[in-house]
């Protein structure tokens, strides 16, 4: 088991741009201090400077910063693509451990609309549309119980407000901070 009954464990996962690292980051900007951002890229790409793979080291990784974060007292974002064939059999295990409140969700966006977000980016100089093409893995569901889908049309007001209403982080109006 990790975390305790005050910790929430939100799971952001979804191709290239369509979403995940903004809505950690304003989740975390309304949530405040107390709340872990465990994000894949950085840990593998980063840090790790590791290719996805079966069996990679960066799972681990990842599982094992999410746990301690959330076995300190912190609420923790997941965030990545997090492909499930590679990581997968992690989540599931890592959602069943969680004591606490935990939220998955899963952001379907076509890849016309993820591709015209990427352009908007940086990472566009670097990655090609192509190369998303190549990557783009439509409908990678983790299948556990109560997985959400965030659509296209869903605008980053209504993701965030969607995921702390789910997560019932308000209570009397006001923001809970577990540390």
């Amino acid at each position: 088991m990790t975390g305790d009954a005050t910790t929430r464990l939100v799971v952001l996962r979804g191709n290239s741009a369509s979403g995940k690292s903004t809505t950690a980051k304003e989740l975390r900007r309304r949530i405040g201090t107390g709340v872990a951002w465990v994000e894949q890229d950085y840990l593998r790409r980063t840090l790790l400077r590791e290719h996805p793979w079966d069996g990679a080291p960066n799972v681990g990784l990842i599982d094992l910063a999410a746990r301690y974060a959330l076995d300190s007292g912190y609420h923790v974002v997941l965030e990545g693509g997090l492909y499930e064939p590679h990581y997968g059999k992690m989540l599931r295990q890592l959602v069943a451990d969680h004591v606490g409140v935990t939220g998955v969700y899963y952001f379907e966006i076509p890849f016309d609309e993820t591709a015209r977000r990427h352009l908007t980016k940086p990472l566009a100089a670097e990655v090609t549309v192509e190369q998303m093409r190549e990557w783009y893995q439509p409908d990678d569901f983790l299948g556990v119980p109560d997985e959400k889908t965030i659509g296209s049309s869903s605008s980053l007001d209504d993701t965030v407000n969607r995921i702390i209403t789910d997560l019932a982080w308000y209570t009397g109006g006001k923001v809970e901070r577990p540390i």
